[in-house]
């Protein structure tokens, strides 16, 4: 005979980014760390690139499926609301009228609370409590790195937040965009602010490889000359190794572009080629950051 637990229980999950670019975040902050130069091949300097991958990619990527890929905060902001709670009880403001502006604020509280404890709360009352941890962790990983850290990971989550009251599908108008920011230009970002401030050349990289992210994003999505931002990203950080004449990184990017061109031309669905070429552009991303690094 087994104890049940006291009081109401939850499940924490984690995911990952969850993008097209196998922890594509991941990659993406470590490449940023490398391309600002470690200090040193520290046991102290690993256990900061393994927390910043953590946040970036588990934790931020929990954050993104549940408020974009589960629509949990959307559920919120467009809820069908049922009738308010009789007079006298729940929420209640001193002598607001029913016809004013504060007699209405009071029925729409009213009946969000009725929603909120009738059917959001029971449904999603675990997901909720996972935001929220998420939330903190977030918050207070970015804190204890540096200030730096910690602010891009406010525009992360707010970006998030924003993401999950739009369509999430590709094929929109704008379809990809916020996700190439959350997913591959802010955690860049993050790994670039890790040792010290932000510097040139591995914000131009961050640059470079978020719109060739977002040119995968937009090829799945169907759009016109999506190949154009996909490619053009690669070859202007290519540019940019080029003319710092960093040539053993040059060599590597174009032997990585070359592959991943010619996987293109050998399969026709985007889906298929663009899983084959993860590998070569996860490599392009970290030879680029090594080479900058390097300087």
């Amino acid at each position: 005979m087994t104890q049940r637990p006291f009081g109401q229980t939850f499940t924490f999950k984690l995911s990952g980014s969850r993008s097209w670019l196998s922890l594509g975040s991941g990659w993406a902050a470590v490449a940023g760390a490398l391309a600002a130069g470690i200090p040193g091949w520290t046991w102290a300097n690993l256990l900061l690139v393994v927390g910043l991958w953590l946040l970036v990619d588990p934790i931020l990527g929990t954050l993104w499926h549940l408020a974009v890929q589960q629509r949990l905060w959307r559920r919120v902001t467009r809820a069908a609301l049922p009738q308010p709670q009789p007079a006298g009880r729940g929420f209640f403001l001193p002598y607001a009228q029913p016809d004013s502006t504060a007699g209405q604020l009071v029925i729409l509280v009213r009946r969000y609370q009725v929603w909120w404890q009738a059917y959001y709360w029971p449904e999603f009352g675990g997901q909720v409590v996972t935001f929220g941890v998420g939330l903190l962790l977030a918050l207070t990983i970015g804190l204890a790195l540096n200030p730096s850290v910690f602010w891009l990971v406010v525009v992360a989550t707010s970006l998030i937040l924003i993401a999950g009251q739009s369509s999430t599908r590709l094929s929109t108008r704008g379809g990809g965009r916020l996700p190439s920011i959350v997913q591959l230009l802010l955690p860049w970002l993050m790994g670039a602010a890790l040792w010290s401030s932000l510097s040139l050349f591995p914000v131009v990289l961050a640059l470079c490889f978020s719109i060739s992210y977002l040119g995968g994003l937009r090829i799945l999505g169907a759009h016109h000359r999506a190949e154009w931002l996909f490619f053009g990203g690669q070859i202007a950080a290519l540019s940019l190794l080029l003319g710092l004449r960093l040539l053993p990184g040059v060599a590597v990017m174009t032997l990585s572009l070359t592959s991943i061109w010619l996987i293109k031309s050998r399969f026709d669905l985007p889906a298929v080629w663009l899983a084959k070429a993860q590998p070569y552009l996860v490599v392009s991303m970290l030879t680029a950051g090594v080479a900058v690094g390097s300087l």
